[in-house]
C-alpha cells in the first residue's frame, strides 16, 4: 500500500487524499453525450410531469416516494414514483456503433431498471409504451430515436436471481427462465413461420423436457424464429449474466456453468443474423477467454471509461441535490455526500443510488450503512480473509486512510482470483468497494492507486477487521483497550495490548519478510485493533509529519467532542539481539520529540499529544509514555 499523499493525481474527481472516505471535490465533472454538452438528468416525480395527469397517479403513492427495490419501468412510472430520468440511456444504445454492450456495475446500481426500460422502449408488444415516456428526456431527443419506440420484438432475461447450491439445481432454474421467455414468445407457433421440427423443438423447451445442447441453442433459435415471425431484428437484454457463474465459482461448478453460458451466449450474440442490439449487465466482466472469445461484435462500457454511459447508472451529484430538495432533505447533502458519495465512474462523479433512496425513505433517522447491508458480502469477506499477510496489511492501510495500489485486471478469471492480489483488488473496484484516487504509469503499465469510497463502505471492512480479531479474542479485550487509549489510561492500554498479542500474534505472520522493517508487523497489528476507534478518530499510518514518517498518527474526528481534544502518536520498536527494552522505549520517545512527529496533530486542532512508544520483543511489550 502506498500512501494518498505522495504522487501526482490523475482523477480531478477526487482529492490526493482520500481520507476521511467519501469526500471529494466539489466539482463534479459529468460525462459528455455524443452531441456535446454537460448531461445533468433532472429527477422527475411521475405525478408532476407535464402530460403524466391524475389517471395515472390517482390513489398512489404521494410525489416524491422513493422507489425502494422496485426494478421495473412501467410499474414505477404508472404508479408515480420519483424517477431519476435516466431515458437517455436508450439514445446512448442506439447511437453507439457496436452490435452487442456489456455494462459492468455494481450491485443495485440500477441495471435491472435500465434494461426494464429498454424493454419498454423498444417492445413491439409492450401496452402503452408511449405514455410512459411523457415528458422524459428522450422524447425531446428527435424522431430519429423516438421511431424505434415499441418497433422490435425483445428477448428479456434476468439471471440474477439464479443462486443454486450445486451444478444440478442451476441448469433447472434457467431452463425455467428460458422456458417461460418461449411461453411470452409462443405467438409464433400460431404464425405458421415454423416447420413440424421447429414447433416441436420450441415445444420441448416451452415443456422443459429439450436436451442440453437444445437448451444451450435456445437464444439463437428464438430470435431467428422471432424475426422471421415478426419482420424485424430482435432487441436482447440480459441482466446479471454473471450471477450463476459468481455462485457455480463459490459453490464449486464454475467449469460446468461457463461451459454452458459460453455455448448460450455465444449463440444468441456472436454474428446473429437475426440481433438488432444485445444488452448485457452484470457486476463483472468476466474473462473473455472464459465467455467471449471471438465475440468481435462486443463493446464493454466499464466503470473507468468516460463516456455517454458514465452517468446512466447511480445518481450524479445534481441528481442527488434534486432527490433531496424534493423531499426537504437538502440540508443533509454533505451527510450523505460523506456516506454515499465517492464513487467514480469514468470521470463522473456517483452516488450509491440505493443508498441514497433508502436514506430518503427512513428520514428522519441518521445516515445508516444499507447497500452494504443488502448482500451476505460472502466472497468479499472470504478473499479478504484468506489472503495472507500482505492482503490483511493493505486492508488495514485502506482503514487508515491510505491507498492500495495494483495492475486492475479487467478480464477477470473468476477460478485463479486467489491467487493474485492484483485481481483481488479489481473484484472489489468493480463490485463497488473501492474507488479509483489515482494511476501511475510504471514500466509502460498502468497502475491504479484504489481507496475506501466513502463511510458507508468503510463500516464493512471495518466488520471484516472485526471478524478476523473476534474469532481469537472475546470482544471485551478489545473494547477495553480502545476504552483504555482514548481515556489516555497508558498502563491499562498496555495491560490489554500484552493479553492480546499473548492471544493472536501466532495468527500473524510475526517473522518479518524480506525487505520490511521488523516492526512493521506490529504496526499493522495494532492497526487492525485502532479500526474500531475509526467513528472517533482519523487514523494514518506511515505518515509524513514534522521532519519523518510517523508509524501512527491518531486526532480526533471532531477536536473536544468525539475523543476529547487529545492527539496520539505511536512509534513502534522491535527489539533486536542484545539491545536493552528500556534503552528502546526511550529511543522511540526522543525519535518523536526529535522528528516531531506530533506537529500535524497539532495543525489538526489537537491541544494536547499523547506520545506513546511501544517496543516488542517477541510475543512481549512494554509501552511508555510522555503526554506533551
Amino acid at each position: 500500500s502506498c500512501r494518498a499523499e505522495e504522487g501526482s493525481n490523475d482523477f480531478p474527481t477526487a482529492r490526493q487524499e482520500p481520507r476521511p472516505p467519501g469526500r471529494h471535490s466539489e466539482k463534479s465533472h459529468f460525462g459528455l453525450h455524443p452531441q456535446g454538452g454537460t448531461s445533468v438528468n433532472i429527477i422527475h416525480s411521475m405525478n408532476t410531469i407535464p402530460n403524466h395527469k391524475s389517471k395515472l397517479s390517482a390513489g398512489k403513492p404521494p410525489p416524491g416516494k422513493p422507489p425502494i427495490g422496485l426494478s421495473d419501468f412501467p410499474t414505477l412510472i404508472r404508479e408515480g414514483y420519483s424517477y431519476v430520468d435516466k431515458s437517455l440511456f436508450i439514445r446512448s444504445v442506439l447511437d453507439s456503433p457496436p452490435q452487442v454492450l456489456l455494462f459492468p456495475r455494481p450491485r443495485r446500481f440500477g441495471k435491472t431498471l435500465n434494461l426494464s426500460m429498454l424493454r419498454a422502449f423498444f417492445d413491439r408488444n409492450a401496452p402503452g409504451g408511449a405514455e410512459l415516456f411523457q415528458g422524459l428526456a428522450i422524447e425531446r431527443s428527435g424522431e430519429e430515436y423516438t421511431a424505434h419506440r415499441g418497433r422490435y420484438p425483445v428477448v428479456f432475461l434476468t439471471l440474477k436471481d439464479v443462486k443454486t447450491q450445486d451444478w444440478g439445481q442451476c441448469l433447472e432454474h434457467l431452463q425455467l427462465l428460458i422456458a417461460r421467455e418461449f411461453n411470452r414468445h409462443e405467438a409464433i407457433l400460431a404464425s405458421g413461420v415454423l416447420n413440424d421440427s421447429e414447433q416441436n423443438q420450441f415445444g420441448t423447451i416451452q415443456h422443459r423436457t429439450c436436451s442440453r445442447t437444445e437448451l444451450e441453442g435456445s437464444l439463437y433459435n428464438l430470435l431467428l424464429w422471432l424475426e422471421r415471425a415478426t419482420g424485424e431484428r430482435v432487441v436482447l437484454l440480459i441482466d446479471e449474466y454473471d450471477t450463476p457463474i459468481h455462485t457455480g465459482y463459490q459453490e464449486g461448478y464454475y467449469k460446468e456453468i461457463i461451459s454452458f453460458m459460453r455455448n448460450w451466449l455465444s449463440g444468441g450474440l456472436k454474428d446473429h443474423p437475426s440481433l438488432k442490439k444485445g444488452v448485457l449487465t452484470g457486476i463483472l466482466r468476466v474473462a473473455r477467454e472464459s465467455i467471449f472469445s471471438g465475440l468481435n461484435n462486443l463493446a464493454v462500457a466499464g466503470i473507468l471509461e468516460a463516456g455517454p454511459f458514465a452517468d446512466k447508472f447511480g445518481f450524479t451529484e445534481p441528481e442527488v441535490e434534486q432527490l433531496l430538495a424534493d423531499s426537504a432533505l437538502a440540508q443533509t447533502l454533505p451527510q450523505v455526500r460523506q456516506w454515499y458519495n465517492g464513487y467514480l465512474f469514468g470521470e463522473t462523479v456517483i452516488y450509491n443510488p440505493w443508498s441514497v433512496l433508502n436514506f430518503i425513505h427512513e428520514q428522519p433517522a441518521p445516515a445508516a450503512p444499507h447497500w452494504v447491508n443488502t448482500s451476505s458480502n460472502d466472497l468479499v469477506r472470504e478473499l479478504l480473509e484468506s489472503g495472507g499477510t500482505k492482503i490483511r496489511e493493505d486492508l488495514q492501510s485502506l482503514l487508515a486512510g491510505e491507498y492500495v495500489e495494483c495492475e486492475v485486471t479487467e478480464d477477470l478469471p473468476l477460478r485463479d482470483i486467489r491467487e493474485d492480489s492484483d485481481a483481488i483488488w479489481s473484484l472489489l473496484l468493480f463490485s463497488g468497494y473501492l474507488k479509483p484516487v489515482g494511476t501511475r504509469t510504471y514500466r509502460n503499465r498502468v497502475r491504479y492507486r484504489l481507496a475506501i469510497p466513502n463511510l458507508e463502505v468503510e463500516t464493512l471492512y471495518g466488520r471484516i477487521v472485526d471478524h478476523w480479531l473476534t474469532r481469537h479474542i472475546k470482544s471485551k479485550y478489545l473494547d477495553d483497550l480502545l476504552d483504555a487509549l482514548a481515556d489516555g489510561n497508558v498502563p491499562e492500554f498496555a495491560r490489554y495490548l500484552q493479553t492480546l498479542v499473548l492471544n493472536m500474534m501466532s495468527y500473524h505472520d510475526t517473522t518479518g519478510g524480506e525487505g520490511r522493517m521488523p516492526e512493521a508487523v506490529y504496526q499493522s497489528f495494532v492497526l487492525g485493533l485502532l479500526a474500531n476507534l475509526g467513528d472517533k478518530y482519523r487514523i494514518r499510518s506511515n505518515i509524513e509529519s514534522g521532519l519523518g514518517r510517523a508509524d501512527i498518527l491518531m486526532s480526533p474526528v471532531e477536536t473536544g467532542r468525539q475523543g476529547g481534544a487529545r492527539g496520539i502518536v505511536m512509534e513502534f520498536k522491535r527489539l533486536a539481539k542484545g539491545e536493552n527494552m528500556e534503552e528502546q522505549l526511550q529511543v522511540a520517545l526522543a525519535q518523536i520529540e526529535e522528528k516531531q512527529y506530533p506537529a500535524t496533530l497539532r495543525a489538526d486542532g489537537c491541544r494536547e499529544v499523547l506520545a506513546l512508544a511501544i517496543v516488542f520483543d517477541g510475543k512481549q511489550l512494554q509501552v511508555t509514555s510522555d503526554s506533551r
